[in-house]
């Protein structure tokens, strides 16, 4: 890949017709395309793109490119400069027509100053403009579009954005946005017309290229999936926002208002909410990403450590408050990016982040690019290495703060997952399913077998070997994530039930713990289970049920003569699918009636699922038609104790607990005279 002369003269022009501060300058981008070998059959995205650095440049070099940004202005910025077939003279007479006709209707004094609706001016900075720069902007503004082209009206309003903060504001920009001199008056349409004219010039060159395809999305880079095909990108050349108190919707506020991007809060709190947490001035109650690095011990020690300082200097503002969560939040969200993102990606696409170390919140470092690998790592990219870009003073702790480029290479999924990995990727799983099937307000979400292999395709993971264990584990042993759980009223929550064979719902359903009551009293029965089975048994589920079985304890609870009479019984149900029931009882009581007792065992830190009784019910009522169906649950609770659970199920109602006892096996000198004589007394009461 080879730059020409050509190229060399307006390198720099070109990205001038808008940009932010502080973004990373054009030779940075073409440095990593030939790092990387990137070539003109390739697709590069740029998920935070800013104004277009790298989407301009690749577009120079004949290299199609994809950029995703979620702030309105800057979205609108690098699609203007992406839009090279104007013809610049054209543009120039007709902007030069228009800037007549704004001069003109400036020097009539006929009434008070033009203004903004009272929306829109609580938005900006306090005197970000003059009162009478902001009459004579209005004008040029309302010029521009009663001579609408709609082959120049982009490029002019483009550049009425870029002379607001090159000349007509009091905008002076750092490290943050802030005030410079105060000017009461400014050249409004000259400045413009220049900013025209620069653009033009821009264009003489640049239309000559060849044309190449680009193009950029409007949307939440922490969700690249809901905007780009799966295995479409070949590499990534991107600079992130950094953890710091740094607003971004602040560098564009007064373009972006007065170009009616923004009207009011509510459209500024839609932005700020597509945007990964990276300030405190983004945070919101509802936001779960940090949920996302609760087992990165580093990032959760850096946290802590931003709190202790704050609570040692006594800094109790409600922004100071949030320096913890956000840093949580921020790291959050870019692991959701990074995940999201191996979907999109073809296997062998090379990545480079464009990050800086951070002492913002209460000079405690944050060392964002070794993070940021650390992340990328746990998620199966492999790090290639982290160069140095730059260095900068901190303005605190007068300290150097490194700026490195991440370097990740994305070789495909991996052919295993197993423990932590396993469960967290059955967790994005599912919430990838159900984020894309899930309507506001629906009580119920269908899904099937296919959606589990295509989602973990799309998220870059391994199929699981076991497609079907991806929703037993749900089902029966684990808690739904957060993301979806919190879709539903306080009163339910969501579970996944079986429709049919390879088919799911996620149902969401009145909200029903079923957790041992600690105040029940204690039943202590003789202990007659076998030594060897509690030496030899291998799980604690394996434990109970064997404990239950030679000590009679389902008789017990029952009150009926009960017999074995399969293990791990799996079977399908119409309309549900494959169940698994871990012990199966038949029984007679006094009176004749023949009983079917499905049982489920817990160990101590495994949860009693609602389905699984449901599902038990179900498979007793069509296997076992002629007789009393009794689903029943048993748990190991502390100090060995058993909880044993019956219950029923009126209508198409969820089950509930019909009855609860509390069980201990002893030795039988462990009884106690007043102990057997109270178990006289409940018999006789």
């Amino acid at each position: 890949m080879r730059e020409n002369n050509k190229l060399r003269a307006y390198d720099q022009s070109a990205h001038d017709w808008y940009r932010f501060v502080l973004s990373f300058p054009p030779h940075v981008v073409r440095t990593y395309l030939e790092r990387f070998g990137v070539s003109r059959a390739h697709c590069i995205l740029d998920p935070f793109c800013g104004t277009g650095t790298t989407l301009v440049e690749c577009k120079k070099l004949g290299i199609q490119s994809i950029g995703i940004e979620a702030n309105p202005l800057a979205s609108f910025a690098s699609r203007v400069k992406l839009s090279w077939d104007v013809n610049p003279n054209a543009l120039l007479e007709h902007a030069s027509r228009i800037a007549l006709e704004a001069a003109a209707e400036i020097q009539k004094i006929d009434g008070p100053l033009r203004t903004l609706p009272g929306d829109s001016m609580e938005l900006l900075l306090t005197d970000s403009i003059s009162p009478v720069p902001l009459h004579k902007t209005l004008i040029l503004l309302e010029t521009i579009e009663s001579h609408r082209d709609m082959r120049f009206i982009d490029h002019e309003r483009l550049a009425l954005a870029k002379a607001l903060v090159s000349g007509i504001s009091n905008l002076d920009f750092g490290p943050e946005v802030g005030l410079g001199k105060i000017q009461s008056d400014a050249p409004v349409v000259d400045i413009w017309l220049a900013c025209i004219e620069g653009i033009c010039e821009d264009l003489k060159d640049l239309g000559a290229l060849e044309a190449t395809a680009s193009r950029i999305i409007s949307d939440d880079a922490r969700y690249p999936l809901n905007a780009l095909e799966p295995n479409s990108i070949d590499a990534v050349i991107t600079s992130p926002p950094y953890p710091n108190e740094k607003d971004y919707t602040r560098t564009t506020r007064l373009e972006s208002v007065i170009l009616g991007f923004l009207r009011n809060k509510q459209d500024l709190r839609s932005l700020k909410q597509r945007l990964v947490r990276s300030n405190t001035r983004n945070v919101y109650k509802t936001d779960q990403d940090d949920l996302l690095v609760t087992e990165n011990d580093e990032i959760q020690k850096i946290a802590e450590a931003i709190e202790a300082r704050r609570i040692e200097l006594g800094k109790t503002s409600g922004f100071e408050r949030l320096y913890a969560k956000v840093t949580k939040l921020y790291f959050g969200g870019m692991s959701q990016h990074l995940s999201q993102l191996r979907g999109v990606l073809r296997p062998g696409a090379k990545l480079a982040f464009i990050v800086g170390d951070q002492a913002s919140y209460l000079r405690i470092m944050i060392r964002t690019g070794r993070l940021l690998a650390d992340i990328a790592e746990s998620l199966g990219y492999d790090v290639l290495g982290i160069d140095l870009f730059r260095t900068r003073l901190a303005t605190a702790t007068k300290e150097q703060l490194r700026e490195e480029v991440v370097l990740l290479k994305w070789s495909g999924p991996k052919n295993k997952i197993k423990g932590k990995n396993m469960a967290a990727a059955y967790s994005r799983i599912v919430e990838s399913i159900f984020q894309e099937k899930y309507t506001k307000g629906a009580k119920e979400v269908e899904f099937d077998r296919d959606d589990i292999s295509s989602h973990a395709q799309r998220l870059g993971l391994a199929v699981p070997k076991n497609i079907g264990d991806v929703v037993y584990a749900f089902r029966y042993r684990r808690d739904l994530p957060e993301a979806i759980t919190k879709e539903t009223v306080p009163v339910e929550t969501w579970i996944i039930r079986g429709t049919g064979r390879g088919k799911y719902k996620f149902a969401s359903v009145a909200l029903t713990p079923i957790v041992p009551n600690e105040q029940l009293a204690l039943t202590k029965v003789p202990d007659a289970t076998p030594q060897i089975i509690l030496r030899y048994a291998l799980n604690d589920e394996q434990a109970l049920l064997a404990i239950i079985r030679h000590s009679r304890l389902i008789d017990i609870f029952t009150r009926t003569t009960c017999y074995s009479l399969q293990n791990h019984l799996r079977t399908a149900v119409e309309g549900m699918g494959q169940t698994e029931t871990d012990e199966v009882y038949v029984g007679v009581d006094q009176r004749g009636a023949q009983y079917v007792f499905a049982v489920q065992a817990k160990g101590g830190k495994d949860k009693i699922g609602i389905v699984q009784i449901e599902q038990d019910m179900a498979m007793c009522q069509e296997k076992f038609p002629n007789l009393i169906c009794k689903p029943i649950a048993a748990q190991f609770m502390a100090d060995d104790v058993i909880a044993l659970f019956s219950f029923e199920q009126i209508g198409g109602e969820l089950p509930k607990v019909q009855a609860e006892k509390h069980y201990k096996l002893v030795p039988y000198d462990d009884f106690t005279d007043a102990e057997l004589e109270s178990y006289r007394l409940r018999v006789q009461d």
